[in-house]
């Protein structure tokens, strides 16, 4: 049997055959150790149309790609720089997009660290800020490190934010913000809730958009 070189079979000591198809568009398939290539064929015709759909799903999404030296923050690239003139800090240039520090930013973890630190001085005051002007007030606020979340609201009105989604356009951030403070009034995602988002943040599809072509790039 002849397959697609971005498809792989593995057989394992598994009752049912289980499909996969990642976000580079392979296909893995992990079937039963008695599973024969008519079966194998017969699974992957039956699943052709899912796995074509969330192959071009995937094609679909974008991806925001950086030189070696670039930073993402706010939406924007940013060329890293090293400076030993700056021992402590590390200084933006919005206008020239350029990030000079001697703190290697380039490490995946002091740049994730020093993300954090961006995210806490941006978005703690731009909650307290957007609370107060909707008048959706909250109770504490978090800055979290989900997987598969960009905020969270607990019944208690505690609320979550992904420090990732500093890596966004400001617009993008409001409307994380946004979104959870809502929450604070309607958990669930109700026709009444959308209404009441549409009505804080008329462009909130279109951030949902970005997220979900950029979101993994962040």
């Amino acid at each position: 049997m002849t397959l697609p070189s971005n498809y792989i079979v593995e057989h394992r000591n598994v009752k049912h055959a289980r499909l996969r198809v990642h976000e580079d568009g392979s296909v893995r398939l992990y079937v039963p150790q008695n599973f024969t290539d008519q079966d194998i064929s017969k699974v992957l015709e039956m699943k052709a149309t899912w796995i074509a759909s969330k192959q071009q799903y995937f094609k679909q999404k974008g991806k925001i790609l950086l030189r070696r030296n670039e930073l993402l923050l706010f939406g924007n690239r940013y060329a890293y720089f090293y400076s030993s003139q700056y021992k402590n800090k590390v200084v933006v240039n919005e206008e020239s997009r350029t990030i000079q520090a001697r703190r290697n930013l380039l490490d995946a973890n002091v740049q994730e660290q020093w993300l954090k630190s961006v995210a806490k001085k941006y978005i703690y005051p731009r909650v307290a800020e957007l609370s107060e002007n909707l008048m959706l007030p909250f109770n504490r606020l978090f800055l979290r490190s989900q997987k598969s979340k960009w905020g969270n609201c607990s019944a208690d009105k505690n609320i979550s934010i992904n420090w990732r989604i500093i890596k966004a356009p400001d617009f993008v951030i409001d409307y994380v913000i946004i979104h959870e403070l809502c929450h604070t009034l309607i958990m669930k995602h109700t026709v009444k809730f959308e209404t009441l988002l549409n009505s804080h943040c008329p462009n909130y599809k279109q951030a949902q958009a970005w997220l979900e072509k950029y979101g993994n790039s962040l």
